[in-house]
């Protein structure tokens, strides 16, 4: 009997070692069997093309005739490279395909599998769909909303302070929760933060092992007033990642801004800040679909005030700080937030709390 439950589950461990890579497209695996062997495999390509399919299609090549694919979202029915992936499934011959999720983009939704079904090929879908989508959350939820998918961390003391008033604490957190923030930060696509955490704590915002940097991520900030240091390190590396700046200013700063490689964007404000429902929207436009917010409480409390948060990551040490310290949540409690609990794991003394926002 054809185990085809052990076929796409590993589909998708090819998918799960390759997230992070692929932004703004999912993660997807593809394999290819013929007598029950697997002949050929791919993942999304870090460009996002070409697709997991056709790099399986093409590593098959004609032993592609006769066999049986197994992929963790419907394949393209829009132009790829060679042609939409379904139309080059239709080329090569395969003749059964177990598929785990429909894709929701309206481009393809449905459309492949029709088509493949029209064409004689035996179509099975829903295996391991969870898989598929508890995967690539950003890209299921981020294509409804219209709007990044956002998740928020913060390292909190046992009376949910994020620092000393005078900010003097460097870290609260220990070192195996921080190395497990850049793991984070690995499966992120994108960094957002506020001018004034750069100001106040100049961060690199690469992801790091053992102090070595690995990757560069993209940064977003948020500067109603354009008061991010021309010397900050987050600007350093612009070669290989993308600095994106909303501001309300346009001067001889930001035009300088732009000669060194960042993207400034121009808004209004109201009240000295900005409309982080409109920047938000501005950001998937720009092809940004994930984001891992690192910044204060003030911060925290207006996107949760406009309802822009989807995940909150929080490291909790075994310490007090007093009342004097600075609250996680400016003006709000954290248990005033719907929200259910997804892990909850140790770091040593450290708690690490993920929760969805309902």
């Amino acid at each position: 009997m054809i185990n085809h439950l052990k076929f796409i589950n590993y589909a998708h461990d090819l998918a799960s070692k390759n997230f992070g890579k692929t932004f703004p497209n999912p993660s997807v695996g593809c394999i290819i069997t013929k007598n029950d062997k697997i002949i050929s495999k791919g993942v999304t390509s870090s460009t996002g093309r070409p697709h997991a399919e056709e790099i399986a299609l093409r590593k098959a090549g004609k032993k592609a005739s006769g066999a049986k694919m197994y992929v963790t979202l419907e394949p393209c029915f829009h132009s790829s490279q060679n042609g939409s992936c379904a139309d080059q499934i239709l080329r090569s011959g395969i003749k059964e395909i177990y598929i785990s999720c429909i894709d929701p983009d309206p481009r393809t939704k449905n459309k492949s599998i029709i088509k493949l079904k029209r064409n004689k090929i035996k179509v099975f879908s829903g295996l391991e769909k969870n898989k598929t989508i508890n995967l690539n959350k950003f890209f299921f939820k981020s294509l409804i909303k219209q709007k990044p998918f956002t998740k928020v961390k913060m390292a909190i003391s046992s009376d949910e302070k994020i620092a000393w008033n005078n900010y003097k604490s460097k870290w609260i957190t220990n070192a195996k929760s921080r190395s497990y923030v850049h793991k984070l930060r690995s499966n992120s696509q994108a960094i957002l933060t506020t001018s004034k955490t750069i100001v106040k704590d100049d961060p690199r915002f690469t992801v790091r092992n053992k102090n070595k940097i690995i990757k560069n991520l993209n940064v977003v900030v948020v500067d109603t007033n354009l008061n991010i240091p021309l010397n900050s390190k987050v600007l350093k590396n612009l070669h290989d990642k993308r600095v994106i700046i909303f501001t309300s200013k346009k001067n001889s700063k930001s035009q300088k801004l732009i000669q060194i490689g960042c993207e400034v964007i121009q808004m209004k404000s109201d009240n000295n800040s900005l409309n982080l429902k409109k920047l938000f929207s501005n950001l998937y436009k720009l092809k940004i679909s994930d984001l891992f917010v690192e910044a204060g409480g003030i911060f925290f409390a207006n996107l949760i005030k406009n309802n822009l948060v989807d995940e909150i990551h929080l490291f909790r040490a075994p310490i007090i700080i007093g009342e004097k310290g600075i609250p996680v949540i400016k003006g709000n409690d954290l248990k005033m937030i719907k929200k259910k609990l997804l892990e909850k794991f140790t770091f040593d003394n450290n708690l690490y709390l993920k929760y969805e926002v309902k």
